[in-house]
């Protein structure tokens, strides 16, 4: 772990400058989606609705094939040339020359592109381009300002953080995520600056951001048939949310490059379509999947959902797609979770899956993105949960991460000691 930045008024000027930088870049990030699901399916995701449900199936595999098309290129273009697009956690390190100064404009159509990906109706998440767009513009004001080594880490990580937050509208998950994920330091120092830049960021993003919530659930109690189902949840989608996250991490690191990845993307752009036309809410960043569970979606349509979803998610990354897992592993947990639900409501009739889907939701992100702090907060800026929601969700979190972290640690001292005589 790095030294902790140390305060001055400089930083405080970072602070708001990146803020509202990191703002105005989700707020055109969310522009931009808007922007390109009016054009392919005639209106725009919005607060508890998708785009694709009422546009007919062939505009919907018209649109996916022609966003695949152009996405497929711009990727292809980008990759040729060096140095190469940086990530948001190489831009915080910058331990390299190109790390620490990536190029601008390349930084930003890869962010665009993912967006415009997202917006045809990519089975991936869009969350990844406005933190590489506030990194982006973090490590320049940094630099600007003359800001040393730790205060520069710190911010080029707020400033990720801050794109996050500005749009889904989550200041405080934005600022979690800078802590436990992007920093792995939660001083009071850090948490100041990653809360102001995440609030200043989420505030100038409401240009263009809805500070409604992302979805309609209703509000988790703490009654004990939720306690239980909580626990239930964890234990079960633990394995699964694990395999995930390795399966991703695999599938990202033998993606398509190259000409292959100018015939391959468009194919798998092409099967989302395909699948689109039986089941509509697989299209896009989970948005419709996880809101259709929440709205208590069929149990045979949940099973099928469940699985195809995520084939859709590893192919298109896998196809050379870049983007996040954040909202498909949400939909992810949110459907296995009502699918749960389900099972128990045949053992125990009466039995409402709605809490094992948002439940189900929370569990699996913490362990598919490693980050069980961020999960919840997430989850509850998500869904806009009250007080009484908070007890069931970090139990669902704590359980599934603590059977993933045995798991993991149990796999790790194996591979250390070897084999026993």
């Amino acid at each position: 772990m790095s030294a902790a930045p140390v305060f001055r008024p400089r930083l405080l000027l970072a602070m708001v400058l990146i803020g509202v930088a990191s703002g105005l870049g989700g707020a055109a990030m969310s522009w931009t989606l808007h922007a390109v699901q009016h054009l392919c399916f005639g209106t725009a995701a919005s607060p508890y609705t998708d785009p694709y449900s009422e546009v007919d199936g062939p505009r919907r595999v018209l649109a996916l094939l022609i966003v695949g098309a152009v996405v497929s290129l711009l990727w292809w273009l980008l990759r040729r040339p060096q140095p190469p697009v940086q990530s948001v956690k190489g831009m915080v390190a910058g331990d390299t020359p190109v790390r620490r100064r990536p190029p601008m404009l390349r930084g930003i159509v890869n962010s665009f592109a993912q967006v415009i990906a997202v917006g045809g109706g990519a089975s991936i998440g869009r969350e990844v381009a406005p933190r590489e767009i506030g990194a982006l513009f973090a490590g320049r004001i940094g630099d600007a300002l003359g800001l040393d080594p730790a205060q520069r880490r710190t911010m080029v990580a707020c400033g990720a953080a801050a794109g996050l937050a500005a749009v889904y509208h989550v200041p405080l998950a934005g600022a979690g995520f800078a802590l436990e994920i992007l920093l792995a330091s939660f001083t009071l120092d850090c948490a100041v600056l990653a809360l102001g830049t995440c609030a200043l960021a989420t505030i100038v993003a409401r240009l263009t951001v809805s500070p409604l919530p992302f979805y309609r659930v209703e509000a988790l109690e703490g009654s004990w048939p939720v306690l239980l189902a909580a626990v239930a949840v964890g234990l079960v989608l633990a394995l699964p949310a694990l395999g995930f996250r390795r399966v991703v991490a695999r599938v990202q690191s033998r993606r398509l490059t190259g000409w292959r990845q100018l015939l391959g993307l468009p194919l798998a752009f092409l099967l989302t379509g395909a699948v689109s036309l039986a089941l509509p809410q697989a299209l896009g960043n989970g948005l419709a999947a996880a809101q259709w569970a929440y709205d208590g979606g069929a149990p045979g349509t949940a099973a099928v959902l469940l699985g195809v979803k995520a084939l859709l998610i590893l192919a298109t990354l896998g196809a050379g797609a870049v983007g996040g897992t954040l909202t498909p592993g949400f939909s992810l947990g949110a459907v296995a979770g009502a699918l749960l639900g389900d099972l128990a409501a045949l053992a125990l009739p009466g039995t409402d899956p709605t809490p094992w889907a948002l439940l189900g939701a929370a569990a699996f992100l913490a362990v598919s993105m490693n980050a069980p702090l961020t999960a919840i907060l997430l989850t509850i800026g998500f869904t806009d949960q009250p007080a009484s929601a908070f007890l069931p969700i970090v139990l669902a979190v704590a359980v599934a991460y603590a059977c993933a972290r045995l798991v993991t640690t149990r796999a790790e001292t194996g591979t250390e000691t070897g084999p026993r005589p």
